[in-house]
């Protein structure tokens, strides 16, 4: 077992993280512990609250992979933090959503633990919106498909990876949670050229991005105003998590000490 899981705390969280950048704006700079394309840091918590990290990258089949690697290294809840998309039009860069239910693009659903969003919810306040949260397997880049998928679904927002967590957290058995702070807005488009010039980590491919922006110069200022998203939505999920870390094993238990 990861050495991370054998202080025997009371609470083992397993966290999911896609991007270096989301870990970073969660947790500062660490060392992280590669192993193929996933890579596990244990870090935050206290005494009776052990958290293991693993980011993954892009996509629901690292999420999958991931989330199992976690429940083999015996955590009892599971999580996933990240930037997402916004569906609902009334949501803005930067704010905070925490996920009551996950639902794919089949239409099946997971709840999310009542503790989990009862006690979040009373510690967000205001600040955070809770509803459901689409997990799709290509991203929603135009403002039409984020509004044939709102109306659809009436999703809060979209990512990438919450149903594959979800899932498995459902196999195992374990309670999980999904934070997610909105980037682009759901009236917002992402031109498909900009997105195919990010890899699956999120990390800039340089010779294209500067290719892409001499032949379309029109494309950087839709750049700039994405980094000024993206940069919202990390100043949120940085603050989410410095919320999240007050948590303490009652609270993951819906308010029952464990015996």
């Amino acid at each position: 077992m990861n050495p991370a899981c054998q202080n025997n705390p009371s609470i083992r969280l397993g966290m999911v993280v896609a991007l270096p950048s989301e870990a970073r704006a969660m947790l500062g700079k660490r060392q992280w512990l590669h192993s193929g394309d996933l890579a596990q840091c244990s870090c935050g918590g206290s005494e009776d609250v052990n958290i293991l990290w693993v980011r993954c990258g892009v996509g629901t089949e690292k999420a999958s992979r991931a989330a199992a690697f976690l429940v083999e290294q015996g955590v009892t809840h599971l999580g996933i933090a990240g930037v997402s998309g916004g569906l609902d039009p009334d949501l803005g860069s930067g704010q905070l959503v925490l996920a009551s239910e996950i639902v794919d693009e089949g239409g099946k659903r997971w709840q999310v633990a009542p503790a989990f969003k009862r006690i979040m919810t009373a510690c967000f306040g205001r600040k955070i919106r809770n509803g459901s949260i689409l997990t799709t397997a290509a991203p929603l880049l135009t403002d039409v498909q984020k509004k044939l998928w709102f109306e659809r679904t009436k999703a809060l927002a979209v990512d990438m990876e919450s149903a594959a967590v979800a899932q498995v957290a459902s196999a195992a058995g374990l309670p999980f949670f999904a934070l997610r702070a909105i980037c682009d807005e759901a009236a917002r488009s992402v031109p498909a050229a900009l997105f195919d010039l990010v890899d699956d980590m999120g990390r800039p491919r340089p010779i294209k991005l500067i290719g892409s922006l001499i032949k379309q110069p029109s494309l950087i200022p839709v750049l700039m105003r994405m980094q000024g998203d993206f940069s919202r939505a990390l100043r949120a999920l940085r603050y989410g998590w410095q919320v999240c870390c007050h948590l303490k094993p009652v609270d993951f238990n819906g308010g029952e000490e464990q015996v």
